[in-house]
C-alpha cells in the first residue's frame, strides 16, 4: 500500500467493520420500526433478524435506550436533510419563499415516513432519565437549528413584529436567553418568542395529520395546512410569498 492510499484510508479494517455492523444494526432496527410498531424494536429482535446473539448486539450498543437514541438522532438528520433539499435553488435574499418551502418539505417526509416521524415525538424510551434530555436536545437541535437559520434570515432582511420583553413571562424570557447563549441564536427574546408561537403550531398540525389525529373530521389534511402556514406568513410578514402550491 503506498502512503497515498494510507492517507485515503483513516479507518482500520476493524474500524470499518464495526461502523458497517452498527449500520445494519440501525436500518434493521427502523424495519422493525415501520413493519412491527417501536415496541418490538429490541436487542433481540434485531439479533434475530442478522443472525447474531443478542450479546454481540450488545458490543455496538450498549442498551435498548442507547439504540433507540441514535436512531432517532438519524431520524432528525434525515428531516434535517430532507428540509435543506426543499430550499435549494432559492435565493437567501428571499427568506420567505424558503421557510415556506421548508415547511412544506417537512410535512412530505412526515406524510411518506409516519412511523419515524412518531419515533421522534413519542415519549422517551423506557429508562431513559433525566440525564438523557441534553442528548436528545442536542438531537433535536440538528433538525431545529435549520428552521431557526431560516428566521434568522427573515429577521435579518425582513424583521417582523415581535413582542417587547418586558411583556411577556419573565420565566419564559429566562429559558429563551438560555436557548440564545447554548445555541447561538442571532434573535432577540420577542423573535425567539414569535419563533416557537409559529413553530409549535405548524409542527403540532403536521404531528396530529401524520398520526392520524385529524382524521376524524379531514379526509385529507393539505388544504388545512396551507391555510394554516398562510396565517403563519402574515405573523412572520411574508405573506406576500405565500402562493398556493402547484
Amino acid at each position: 500500500m503506498s502512503h497515498g492510499d494510507a492517507q485515503a484510508a483513516p479507518f482500520s479494517r476493524r474500524e470499518r467493520l464495526r461502523m458497517a455492523t452498527i449500520r445494519e444494526i440501525k436500518e434493521v432496527a427502523r424495519s422493525l420500526l415501520i413493519q412491527e410498531g417501536p415496541e418490538n424494536v429490541t436487542i433481540r429482535a434485531i439479533a434475530r433478524e442478522m443472525g447474531m446473539t443478542a450479546p454481540a448486539v450488545y458490543r455496538y450498543f450498549t442498551s435498548r435506550d442507547a439504540l433507540i437514541m441514535g436512531l432517532r438522532g438519524d431520524i432528525f438528520a434525515e428531516m434535517a436533510q430532507q428540509v435543506g433539499t426543499g430550499i435549494e435553488g432559492l435565493p437567501v435574499e428571499e427568506p420567505g419563499r424558503r421557510l415556506i418551502a421548508a415547511a412544506r418539505a417537512l410535512r412530505c417526509w412526515a406524510l411518506a415516513h409516519p412511523h419515524e416521524f412518531g419515533l421522534v415525538l413519542g415519549p422517551w424510551a423506557p429508562g431513559l432519565g433525566r440525564e438523557e434530555a441534553k442528548p436528545e436536545r442536542d438531537m433535536g437541535w440538528v433538525f431545529g437549528s435549520v428552521i431557526t437559520r431560516l428566521i434568522e434570515d427573515l429577521w435579518r432582511i425582513r424583521p417582523f413584529p415581535v413582542p417587547a420583553e418586558q411583556d411577556l413571562d419573565a420565566g419564559l424570557v429566562a429559558q429563551m436567553r438560555a436557548l440564545i447563549e447554548d445555541q447561538g441564536i442571532a434573535l432577540p427574546v420577542g423573535a425567539i418568542a414569535i419563533t416557537l408561537r409559529c413553530w409549535v403550531r405548524l409542527y403540532g398540525l403536521i404531528c396530529m395529520e401524520t398520526l392520524g389525529y385529524l382524521s376524524f373530521a379531514l379526509s385529507g389534511g393539505e388544504a388545512f395546512f396551507e391555510r394554516e402556514l398562510r396565517d403563519l406568513c402574515i405573523a412572520l410578514g411574508i405573506a406576500d410569498d405565500f402562493e398556493e402550491p402547484a
